[in-house]
């Protein structure tokens, strides 16, 4: 149960984000933009007619809702806490047009809950959600002027909810790719030609927040290779948006560096 979990230390648990966060420019070379937690509230015990509106499972009425800017990265996030505690994630919703039209300056793109049994266990998923959500959770900007964003991130490891939504075991990698609708559609296709990866779901625009994308599985390195072909796809398509005829980037084509632009604007 909750005590067998594996939480590593504070230190420990930095040490290896930052670890991962360094690698994520060497890679792309791109300007990050991190989400923005916007509220984070717990009840220890639900009125039962809630806890049956949201479907809690039986014995789970402690939950923790949280908010932010980004819907994405928030589902990465909401995994991370059930690897770092006994909760379920039992709601997550995106918000129809993404952070730019919220309903409030608490709202942001999207809201996530979970559940236990113990209102501690729900502050250490929220705790390692937030941890997630600050160091390696981002999306990066392809263009020079920060106006057009994507999700080309890999979960090393998925935990119990991203693994259900994927239909992959716990603890699989996985290609979480995310980008407007018509970058989604060549990159999607230049990361499954990079090899080595099946297409678990796709996300097919309109969504609520008008993105598209895919969640891939295979090895890490096949993974992180899918993700290197998605963004040089994404840059590509930026770089020459009108070019009818022109071809993606080769698969798998590693991005050179460059000089990362001016912090984006919120999608």
């Amino acid at each position: 149960m909750a005590d067998t979990l594996d939480r590593p230390s504070r230190p420990a648990a930095q040490a290896q984000q930052k670890s991962h966060v360094a690698s994520i420019p060497a890679r792309f070379s791109l300007h990050p933009v991190p989400p923005q937690v916007l509220s984070v509230r717990t009840i220890a015990s639900v009125a039962e007619p809630l806890a049956e509106a949201l479907g809690l499972p039986a014995g789970r009425r402690s939950v923790g809702f949280i908010t932010c800017t980004s819907d994405d990265a928030l589902y990465v996030a909401l995994d991370e806490g059930t690897k770092a505690a006994e909760v379920e994630v039992v709601y997550a919703k995106s918000f129809y047009a993404g952070a730019a039209h919220a309903s409030g300056p608490l709202s942001g793109e999207v809201i996530g809950c979970y559940a236990s049994h113990d209102i501690d266990e729900v502050h250490h998923a929220l705790a390692a959600c937030q941890r997630t959500l600050a160091d390696e959770a981002w999306f990066y900007s392809a263009d020079s002027d920060g106006t057009l964003c994507f999700f080309p991130h890999v979960v090393r490891a998925t935990g119990r909810y991203l693994s259900q939504l994927a239909g992959v075991p716990v603890g699989e990698p996985l290609a979480y790719l995310i980008a407007p609708p018509l970058e989604a559609m060549i990159a999607v296709d230049a990361a499954l030609k990079a090899g080595g990866v099946k297409l678990c779901k796709f996300f097919g625009p309109p969504t609520e927040t008008n993105f598209a994308g895919a969640y891939l599985s295979g090895s890490l390195s096949a993974c992180e290779a899918a993700a290197e072909a998605f963004a040089a796809a994404v840059i590509d398509v930026s770089q020459a948006p009108l070019s009818a005829r022109q071809s993606a980037r080769g698969s798998g084509e590693l991005l050179a560096r460059r000089t990362p632009g001016p912090r984006p604007k919120i999608k």
